[in-house]
């Protein structure tokens, strides 16, 4: 599948002002923390690459774990696991890197399995992962909410937790009122400006509210999968503050990565994280008490993870496009 045209426009109207500012904010942040200093933490930092560049294949497996429960039982287990981790890693590289609101990526997916299975069924499965994915990072981030609330382990100001729950509850209003729309039919006003949209989606709509009605055990199920792959990230980050010189407990870990799920989930237009992965850990470690030039090293050394894993996405896709170019 190819992404439309309109999503091809608006990448070219807002990556250059998007990476400009990102790159901005970048430069700032690293000449208020001293480039010195900074380059002091990495250097602390050595060896830890070793251990944490394959960390992410546990959280890749996971998620196709997910993945693979949002394909009907009769369709699933036609799907090789490992192929669904392969495409898996090559869409989040094209979502990692292209400002698509992560959606860019989900364009690559269906083309990128071959299973014997019709182009409706590989679309509708995506289409539900990618709601069960959404819905997860929402049930992630309202229940590490609450837990923070309960536990009393931070010391909400103001109106944060109320702002942090409105854009979050946004978000999943938005996964209700979208879903909502794919499944009912289409307005006749709509039917009438876009047939062919209406004629060419019918199926993946059907095949979507067949399986919202019938398998709703596998929806929750592939959500808690990605949930789980949510709550990995923890793990790594404890693992990066270990390596850093500053250990953290496994719940200062988890406050961590709920709000870094927070800042990720606002700012999804930006490609690559660029200025928002360190910016936003600078704010979250001065915030959680902690050093935040830490927190900015910490975001540096994500995005060198990130950036190596996006790299690995790109060349499966393109190695892939070069097998088969009419699905690519």
């Amino acid at each position: 599948m190819k992404p439309p045209m309109g999503m091809k426009r608006l990448q070219a109207l807002f990556t250059p002002l998007v990476l400009a500012l990102g790159t901005a904010t970048f430069l700032f942040l690293l000449w208020k923390f001293e480039p010195a200093r900074v380059w002091g933490h990495l250097v602390a930092f050595g060896g830890g690459f070793a251990v944490l560049l394959p960390f992410p294949i546990l959280d890749h497996m996971i998620n196709a774990a997910g993945w693979k429960l949002s394909f009907p039982p009769d369709s699933s287990g036609k799907v090789r696991f490992r192929d669904l981790v392969r495409v898996r890693i090559a869409g989040d590289g094209v979502n990692y890197l292209t400002p698509s609101a992560n959606i860019a990526g989900e364009f690559v997916r269906p083309g990128m399995i071959d299973a014997g299975l019709p182009l409706d069924v590989r679309m509708t499965s995506v289409l539900v992962a990618k709601i069960a994915q959404t819905a997860a990072q929402v049930f992630f981030i309202f229940s590490g909410l609450g837990y923070l609330l309960h536990a009393r382990l931070f010391d909400f100001e103001g109106t944060q937790a109320t702002l942090g729950a409105v854009g979050v509850g946004g978000i999943f209003l938005g996964i209700v009122i979208g879903v909502s729309l794919l499944v009912m039919k289409p307005p006749k006003c709509f039917a009438r400006r876009f047939p062919a949209a209406v004629q060419s989606s019918a199926p993946v709509r059907t095949l979507l509210k067949s399986y919202l009605l019938s398998h709703p055990v596998r929806l929750l199920s592939s959500i808690a999968c990605f949930m789980l792959g949510y709550a990995w990230g923890a793990a790594e980050i404890w693992i990066i503050c270990r390596f850093l010189g500053a250990p953290v407990g496994l719940e200062m870990a988890f406050s961590i990565e709920l709000f870094s799920n927070m800042v990720d989930s606002l700012a999804f237009m930006v490609p690559a994280k660029i200025g928002t992965q360190e910016g936003g850990k600078a704010v979250i470690f001065k915030a959680l008490g902690l050093r935040p030039e830490l927190g900015f090293t910490l975001g540096i050394i994500r995005h060198v993870r990130e950036i190596a894993w996006a790299g690995l996405g790109l060349a499966l896709y393109a190695a892939h496009a070069k097998r088969a170019p009419s699905a690519g």
